[in-house]
């Protein structure tokens, strides 16, 4: 072995048994609680790079706990804990009222959070939530805040709203060119009376649309919450419709756990939305629902 391969492979095995050892306690800021026998990590300039075993990583200060749940990057930053790649579930302890919440950092913004469970995936370009337990908030780039419901999943990034289109400006009747006067005989010629034309009524823009799903699912009315969003879609445009397309799967299969019903629904989704942006958690719910072994079963 040359003399460069043994040092990279004593390089490697001081990582593994610094990780190994009672007294390594710490990773990039973070505290090591937890960590598994064949536990490999390093760190460098984009952080803590967990490449193979299992880690709980804790933020005392900010009362953030992460378990990998794969291969990953983490760093921790003076806002809070970034998700650089990869998928981990974070636990986080109950904030006091008037407490700032902790942030997890990704690449379509920050989850705010005051005290709960969820999953966060992050892809580089975008990636999704999923809320188990309390409740959290999505605030965006924008600064627009996005809230999450329990059992719901959050794709970033999220379509930019449509703005409605500009109204026409009304405008005056133009005044009558003035002309010589008519004998008081002459029976003038009939006018039509000027119509102001009837303002269409447009559709509720997709963050309207949202915004009302939210009380929906707040309430508990998730039947109608479901309709709500079937109707709602027809009037929508192809740019927003995937987003309420992924909320009605979202919400067939995480709150009313109609597993006929969903399956068929995110069927229909991929055909229509093929690559899009939630293409990766359609995937998961897809396999909580075992919809491949129902697709089987419905083949004659």
């Amino acid at each position: 072995m040359s003399w460069g391969l043994a040092a990279a492979a004593a390089a490697l095995a001081l990582v593994v048994f610094f990780l190994r050892t009672p007294s390594a306690r710490a990773l990039g800021g973070l505290e090591v609680a937890r960590a598994s026998a064949d536990l490999m990590a390093r760190e460098d300039a984009a952080g803590v790079e967990i490449q193979g075993g299992e880690a709980a990583l804790l933020d005392a200060a900010r009362g953030i706990t992460l378990r990998n749940q794969g291969p990953l990057v983490v760093r921790r930053e003076p806002s809070g804990v970034r998700l650089v790649r990869g998928r981990a579930e974070f636990s986080v302890t109950h904030r006091q009222p008037g407490a700032p919440p902790a942030v997890v950092l990704v690449s379509g913004g920050a989850i705010e959070v005051m005290g709960t469970r969820f999953t966060v995936e992050e892809q580089g370009r975008g990636g999704t939530v999923t809320l188990h337990e309390g409740a959290i908030a999505f605030r965006r780039l924008s600064g627009e805040v996005v809230p999450v419901g329990l059992g719901q999943t959050l794709a970033w990034p999220l379509p930019e709203p449509v703005a409605p289109p500009a109204e026409p400006a009304l405008r005056e009747p133009a005044p009558a060119e003035s002309g010589p006067s008519q004998p008081l005989v002459t029976p003038s010629p009939k006018v039509a009376s000027p119509r102001v034309a009837a303002t269409p009524v447009r559709a509720p823009s997709a963050e309207d649309v949202l915004r009302e799903l939210e009380v929906l699912r707040g309430r508990h009315e998730f039947e109608q919450a479901a309709r709500y969003l079937e109707d709602a879609m027809r009037r929508q445009p192809v740019a927003t419709r995937e987003r309420l397309s992924f909320e009605l799967g979202s919400l067939l299969t995480y709150q009313l756990k109609d597993a006929r019903r969903a399956c068929s629904h995110w069927a229909r989704h991929e055909q229509q939305f093929r690559r899009g942006h939630y293409a990766a958690a359609v995937q998961r719910a897809r396999g909580t629902l075992s919809c491949e072994g129902r697709d089987r079963e419905s083949t004659p």
